[in-house]
C-alpha cells in the first residue's frame, strides 16, 4: 500500500507536460512544433517554472548581444543549428512575438554556453573539419547554476561575456566586423585598370573606386589628394600600407595579387573575420613562455616572461604537404644536425633526382644506410636506381651535418608523432618571398642562430661558450624547461589594432 502511495505521489510531482499538452503550450507561448524544435526543452521549462512563468529577456542590449554571438557562429559556418535559432529569433523580434522570442533565446543561450564550453576540446575539428550538425550536450551543472543565478540577478550580459573571448586581437576582429557589416550593403564597384600593372606616374581610370576599396580596410588616406586622376606618391604610400595588411610585397605596384585583395567582397571579409574570431577560442591564452607559429602568416613569435622577445619569418609546408595545426613541446636545441630523410621525401623527391643526376647524393652529402637501427653504409653505385621501384626501396637515407644540410645548423626538437619540428635552412633566399609555403611540413625559421641563442640564454645556457669548444655533429642541448609550441592557422588577426588578412593557403576556411 505504501509503495502504491509513493508511485501516485511521484506521478503528481511530474511536470504537467507529461500528461498532454506542454507547459509552454498551456501558457500560450509556443505551439507544439515550436516546443519540439527546442534543443533543451526540459531544462528550459524548469528555468521558466523557477522564474514563476515570467519572461527573462527584458533588456534589449542583452538579447542583441546574444544574437551577435550567434551571428558570428552562423557567419563562420560552424554550427548551422545555431544559425537556424538565430533566424527564428530575428523573425520573432520582427513580428513582436515576444513570448516565442524569450523561450528560444533562453534555449539558444544554453546551446551557446555548451558550444563555448566544448570549443577548447573539439574546436579543432569544428573550425577545420566537420560542421556541428546536432545539438550539443547540456552544459555542466556549475554552468547551469550560473545561468539560473544570472537570470535572477538580470545579468545575462555578464554571463555571455564570460563565455566569449576577450583578447585584444579578438576585440579588434569584432570591431572591424561590425564596421564592415554596417557598410556591407553599400555598393562599391570592382576596381579595374586598363593595364596589368600600375605604378607611380600612371593614369588611373578608376582612382575614386581605388580609394573606396582602400578605405574599406582602414588604410590611412588623410594625406591622399582626392582630386587628381593619376597615381602619385601619397597614394603609393596608401597602397603599400594595403599590401602590408594583406601580406603582399609592399612595392606600391598595383598588380593581380593586389587587385584580388582590393576586390575582396564585404561578405568574404565578414566570413574571414567571423571564422577567425571563433578560432581564437582554441588558441592559447597564456603568453608567459610559449612559441606561436601562424601558418598563413608565415610568422613565428617567441614569448618569454609575458613579452614577445623574438619574431621571425618562417617557411611552412606547401599545399600538398601542409604544416598541421598542432601542439608540441620544444625539449632541446640540436647543433649541426644530421637529417634522417623521411620516407615520403626519399621516395617522391630524392630518388627521382638521383635518377636524373647520379652525383646528386654526393652533392647533397647524403649517405645510404641499411636502416635506422644500422650504421652500415651502402655504396650507391651498387643500387639499381632504375630497376627498383621507389616505394620498394629497401634502404634509408641520412644527410650529414653541414651548412648544406636541409635542416641548416640548428634543429629545434619537438617530439611528436608527425615528425614536425622547427629548424634552420640553407635556402635563406626563400625568406625574400611574401608567400612562403615551400617546405615538406616542417617549419623553417629565419635567423635561427639568434633564435637558438635566445632560447638557451633564457634558460641559463650560453650558446657561444658551447660553440667555442667545438661542436660535434648532432649535438643535443636539452632545455631545462620545455617550451610549448603552438602551430595555429589564422587567416585574419590584429596587430596593434589593425586587422591583417592572409591567403587561405590550405583552403581550410
Amino acid at each position: 500500500m505504501f509503495r502504491k502511495c509513493l508511485i501516485l505521489l511521484s506521478l503528481f510531482l511530474l511536470p504537467l507536460s507529461v500528461w498532454g499538452s506542454s507547459y509552454f503550450e498551456r501558457l500560450g507561448w509556443l505551439d507544439a512544433a515550436q516546443v519540439d524544435s527546442l534543443h533543451y526543452p526540459y531544462q528550459v521549462e524548469a528555468i521558466y517554472r523557477n522564474n514563476h512563468d515570467q519572461l527573462i529577456w527584458h533588456d534589449t542590449e542583452q538579447s542583441r548581444q546574444l544574437e551577435f554571438q550567434l551571428e558570428l557562429i552562423e557567419e563562420a559556418g560552424v554550427h548551422p543549428l545555431l544559425g537556424e535559432q538565430l533566424n527564428k529569433l530575428r523573425e520573432y523580434r520582427d513580428n513582436s512575438q515576444w513570448y516565442q522570442y524569450d523561450v528560444v533565446a533562453t534555449d539558444s543561450l544554453i546551446a551557446y554556453m555548451s558550444y563555448a564550453e566544448l570549443a577548447k576540446q573539439h574546436g579543432k575539428d569544428w573550425f577545420f573539419g566537420e560542421k556541428i550538425m546536432q545539438s550539443l550536450p547540456l552544459p555542466n551543472e556549475f554552468a547551469m547554476a550560473g545561468l539560473e543565478s544570472s537570470i535572477q540577478s538580470q545579468q545575462l550580459d555578464a554571463l555571455i561575456d564570460a563565455y566569449t573571448p576577450d583578447t585584444d586581437s579578438y576585440q579588434a576582429l569584432i570591431e572591424t566586423y561590425l564596421r564592415i557589416a554596417s557598410e556591407r550593403y553599400e555598393i562599391v564597384p570592382l576596381y579595374t585598370q586598363a593595364t596589368r600593372l600600375k605604378k607611380v606616374g600612371d593614369e588611373l581610370e578608376s582612382r575614386e573606386v581605388l580609394l573606396q576599396r582602400l578605405q574599406q580596410v582602414d588604410v590611412d588616406l588623410f594625406s591622399v589628394d582626392q582630386q587628381i586622376g593619376y597615381y602619385d606618391h601619397q597614394l603609393e604610400l596608401a597602397v603599400k600600407q594595403f599590401q602590408r595588411i594583406h601580406g603582399l610585397t609592399p612595392d606600391g605596384i598595383i598588380g593581380p595579387k593586389t587587385m584580388t585583395w582590393l576586390n575582396k567582397s564585404s561578405n568574404a571579409r565578414l566570413k574571414m573575420l567571423a571564422l577567425n574570431a571563433e578560432r581564437s577560442r582554441i588558441w592559447p591564452e597564456q603568453r608567459n613562455t610559449i612559441i606561436l607559429v601562424n601558418v598563413p602568416g608565415y610568422q613565428l613569435e617567441y614569448w618569454f616572461g609575458g613579452e614577445p622577445v623574438f619574431q621571425s619569418q618562417v617557411i611552412v609546408g606547401r599545399e600538398e604537404r601542409p604544416t598541421p595545426v598542432m601542439i608540441a613541446n620544444l625539449d632541446s636545441v640540436i647543433l649541426n644536425p644530421t637529417w634522417n630523410v623521411p620516407w615520403k621525401i626519399m621516395v617522391e623527391d630524392i630518388i627521382p633526382e638521383v635518377r636524373k643526376d647520379p652525383r646528386y647524393l654526393a652533392k647533397k652529402n647524403i649517405k645510404i644506410i641499411q636502416g635506422w637501427h644500422s650504421n652500415q653504409v651502402i655504396d650507391p653505385r651498387f643500387i639499381d636506381w632504375y630497376g627498383t621501384h621507389p616505394k620498394a626501396f629497401p634502404y634509408r637515407m641520412k644527410q650529414m651535418s653541414g651548412e648544406n644540410n636541409a635542416l641548416g645548423l640548428y634543429k629545434f626538437n619537438t617530439p611528436n608523432d608527425r615528425a614536425i619540428f622547427l629548424h634552420d635552412t640553407p635556402s635563406k633566399h626563400l625568406f625574400n618571398e611574401s608567400a612562403r609555403a615551400f617546405s615538406s611540413g616542417c617549419v623553417r625559421v629565419k635567423d635561427a642562430d639568434l633564435f637558438a641563442s635566445m632560447l638557451l640564454e633564457n634558460q641559463g645556457i650560453n650558446l657561444a661558450e658551447i660553440q667555442q669548444k667545438g661542436v660535434k655533429p648532432n649535438k643535443s642541448i636539452p632545455l631545462r624547461e620545455r617550451i610549448p609550441v603552438h602551430i595555429i592557422y589564422q587567416t585574419a588577426w590584429a596587430e596593434e589594432g589593425i586587422v591583417q588578412y592572409r591567403d587561405d593557403i590550405y583552403q581550410l576556411d
